[in-house]
C-alpha cells in the first residue's frame, strides 16, 4: 500500500471501533446499525473515488442481491437466523420470511468488500464487463436457483427446508473457493489479503449486535462458539467472520471481474 492507502486503511479501522459506541449509546435498530457498520466506510471509499464502479455495482447485484437474498431467504426460512420484528425499521419480510432491512444490509456488505479490493489491491482500470461471460456463468444460474428457491417456497417447502441449513448452504457458498484453492491458488492468495481486516470488523459487529439483541439463533448448528457471555454457531464463525470476505471476492473475480487477471 501507497502512504494514501495506509491513511486510508487507518480510517477505516478508526470508523469501525468509533460506530459501537455510537451505536450502544444510543440501542439503535438493526437497520441504523448497518448504516453505521457498513454504509459509513462505504460512503468513505466513494468519497475517495474507489475505480471500477461500473464492475463493482454489477458484483453487488449478483452477490448482494440475488445469490444473497437467495441465501438469506433460505437461512430465514429455516431459522438460522433471527431478526426480531421489534428491531426492524421496515416492518416488512419478503415472502413472509426475509426481511428488507436485511437485503438492505446485504446490499451494503457486499459493496464493502468490493470497494475494500478495488481500492486497496486492484491497480488496473476496467470499466465494463464481459457480459456475455457475466450472463451464462453468473447472472442465469444465480437467476435459475432464486426462482427455484421462490418457487419451492410457494409450492413445495420441503424442497428448501434443511435441519442444518448453515453449513451445508455454507459449504455450497465455497465451492468457487476450494475450485480456486486446487486451480488459481495465486488468485486466492491476492483475495485472502484483506481477509484480516474482515475478520476483525465481522466479529466486533457481531458482538455489538448480539448485545443489542440484533439477531439471535436458534436453528440446528454443529457447535457453538463462546465468548464471555456471547454464544453464537460455529457455522457463524466460519462462514460469516472468517471465510464471507474471501467467498464474495472469489465470486467477484471469478463470474464478475474478469477483465482483470489478478
Amino acid at each position: 500500500m501507497n502512504r494514501s492507502q495506509k491513511i486510508d486503511f487507518l480510517v477505516l479501522i478508526l470508523l469501525a471501533m468509533v460506530v459501537v459506541p455510537v451505536i450502544l449509546l444510543f440501542d439503535v435498530r438493526f437497520l441504523t446499525s448497518t448504516f453505521l457498520f457498513l454504509g459509513v466506510p462505504c460512503l468513505y471509499l466513494l468519497y475517495r473515488k474507489t475505480q471500477n464502479l461500473k464492475v463493482v455495482f454489477s458484483g453487488v447485484f449478483f452477490i448482494g442481491v440475488i445469490l444473497g437474498f437467495g441465501f438469506d431467504f433460505v437461512q430465514t426460512f429455516n431459522r438460522a437466523w433471527i431478526i426480531p420484528d421489534e428491531q426492524l425499521v421496515i416492518p416488512y419480510r419478503i415472502f413472509g420470511a426475509a426481511p428488507v432491512d436485511e437485503l438492505i444490509c446485504l446490499i451494503l456488505w457486499s459493496l464493502l468488500m468490493l470497494l475494500v479490493y478495488e481500492h486497496f489491491l486492484e491497480k488496473k482500470r476496467v470499466e465494463h464487463v464481459d457480459v456475455k461471460h457475466f450472463m451464462i456463468t453468473a447472472i442465469i444460474p444465480a437467476s435459475a436457483s432464486l426462482l427455484f428457491i421462490v418457487g419451492a417456497f410457494f409450492f413445495a417447502p420441503h424442497y428448501i427446508t434443511f435441519k442444518y441449513s448453515y453449513i451445508i448452504f455454507g459449504v455450497l457458498a465455497c465451492l468457487p473457493v476450494i475450485y480456486c484453492v486446487i486451480k488459481r491458488p495465486k488468485l486466492l492468495w491476492h483475495i485472502v489479503k484483506v481477509a484480516p481486516y474482515f475478520i476483525f470488523f465481522f466479529f466486533i459487529f457481531e458482538i455489538t449486535s448480539l448485545y443489542l439483541n440484533q439477531w439471535f439463533f436458534i436453528g440446528h448448528y454443529i457447535g457453538y462458539v463462546t465468548f464471555f457471555s456471547f454464544r453464537f454457531p460455529i457455522e457463524e464463525l466460519f462462514f460469516w467472520i472468517f471465510a464471507s470476505s474471501t467467498v464474495v471476492l472469489t465470486d467477484y473475480k471469478l463470474f464478475v471481474d474478469t477483465q482483470n487477471k489478478s
